[in-house]
């Protein structure tokens, strides 16, 4: 109960208040050293050194020289000296736009984020800041955030993040602190979540309501007078006249072949199907910890395609999602791209002389070298070949005076690429031969 209280402590206890100025932080609990007086902390720790004297007063300090060692020393918030710190932008991709004081920021890795800053994305843009302590705020598609406070205070030590999330989705991973005085929030025009050593995500949606789902940890929601303690695989829907109770996530969905290697013209994954759910969620990322992450969709489909993926190795995350909007935990899988298209083209008949050739062509697709082997049976279902020609290096091959009859061929391709040899057997084409 201890971790709960200290959790909605520091939630806002309104709502509205999310998209105001950020909340004062808790007030501090000084410990006093050895030598310590007064005037020396105003001059080191408070934002004017005349305020000792509103510190003097709330803790009934006759003598401002003299502090005994060892007494605790309560320092409002409003007199301690904060200053500035800065998040880095570790990763981005697709459309993204960052603006400081109404103008565009160029992104670029390392990107120093501060204080006032606005982050968006649009439709498969995504980026990911990551602060001081390595905790981690990522903006998917389609959202914007307003970085309303990144300071610490010198006097505890503490951090103070907040952002506002005014569109779309984030998705938060927050290093445990042992510091009290620290405070993480994420909030939204209905609710704030607070904090500390979890992984969640927090969204804000189009009709006036917004969700927040807890992977690990605790978070505490508030909004609309009502303060609720969200565990780990819960979520919540908060809407503007109630934070909804505590329900558990969706399950987390699996990928039929989700780590099979991807060959063909798009990059395709079908989906187990949830029971619980009424849509699904698929990024792609070039990083495990999807940091880097540079495609998603969301769909009521099982199968679900990525086009324009180039070879190379990548990760794939699913999620389900439920009829409250609620998203589960998800299952990632390791893939690599690697195209490998073998098409046939159509037969054509050519009479050379008294010959009549038939030229029979195909085209491949995909890096690395191959050679081919052409196969012409005389039934759909034989296992011996009429014509059997291996070795081929160009994609094409000429038969001469073919009988008249039904056909049925096809080709194999042997690919060298990387140091890894490959087949691929292509699909029966059938051809009739007439008089």
């Amino acid at each position: 109960m201890k971790v709960l209280a200290l959790l909605l402590a520091l939630a806002v206890p309104s709502a509205a208040l999310a998209q105001q100025g950020p909340p004062p932080a808790p007030d501090a609990r000084y410990v006093v050293k050895k030598g310590d007086n007064l005037y020396d902390l105003g001059r080191r720790y408070f934002a004017r050194p005349g305020d000792y004297e509103t510190v003097r007063r709330l803790n009934r300090i006759p003598n401002p020289r003299r502090l005994q060692p060892g007494a605790t020393v309560v320092v409002p918030y409003r007199v301690m000296r904060t200053v500035p710190i800065t998040a880095e932008l570790v990763a981005f991709s697709g459309a993204v736009r960052i603006e400081q004081a109404g103008r565009p920021v160029t992104p670029r890795v390392g990107l120093p984020i501060v204080e006032g800053m606005t982050l968006s994305t649009q439709a498969n843009g995504f980026l990911t800041v990551e602060l001081s302590d390595e905790s981690r705020l990522t903006l998917p598609s389609n959202s914007s955030a307003r970085v309303r406070q990144l300071r610490e205070v010198p006097m505890t030590g503490g951090l103070l993040r907040v952002f506002d999330l005014d569109t779309g989705r984030s998705s938060t991973s927050a290093t445990p602190g042992a510091n009290p005085n620290s405070r993480f929030q994420i909030r939204t025009p209905l609710s704030v979540s607070a904090v500390r050593g979890t992984e969640f995500r927090v969204a804000a949606l189009g009709g006036g309501q917004a969700t927040t789902e807890v992977l690990k940890g605790l978070v505490g929601v508030s909004g609309s007078g009502a303060e609720v303690a969200v565990a780990e695989t819960f979520g919540v829907r908060v809407t503007p006249d109630a934070v909804g109770a505590p329900t558990p996530l969706p399950p987390t969905p699996r990928l039929a072949h989700g780590g099979r290697a991807q060959e063909d013209a798009v990059v395709t994954f079908e989906i187990e199907p949830v029971a619980e759910a009424v849509a699904y969620r698929l990024q792609l990322a070039n990083d495990a910890g999807f940091i880097d992450t540079f495609a998603e969709t969301r769909t009521d489909k099982t199968v679900v395609t990525f086009e324009g993926v180039p070879d190379g190795a990548y990760f794939v995350r699913a999620t389900a999602i439920d009829a409250q909007g609620l998203e589960g935990a998800a299952s990632n899988y390791a893939f690599e791209r690697d195209l490998n298209i073998l098409e046939p083209g159509q037969a054509a008949a050519e009479k050379v002389g008294k010959l009549r050739q038939y030229l029979f062509r195909w085209t491949a697709t995909g890096q690395g070298v191959r050679t081919y082997r052409f196969q012409l049976f005389g039934e759909a279902q034989a296992t011996t070949a009429l014509v059997d020609q291996p070795g081929l290096e160009a994609p094409q091959v000429v038969l001469t005076d073919l009988p008249p009859g039904a056909y049925y061929w096809r080709v194999i391709a042997t690919r060298l690429n990387r140091g890894k040899i490959t087949e691929k057997v292509g699909g029966l084409q059938d051809l009739v031969v007439g008089r």
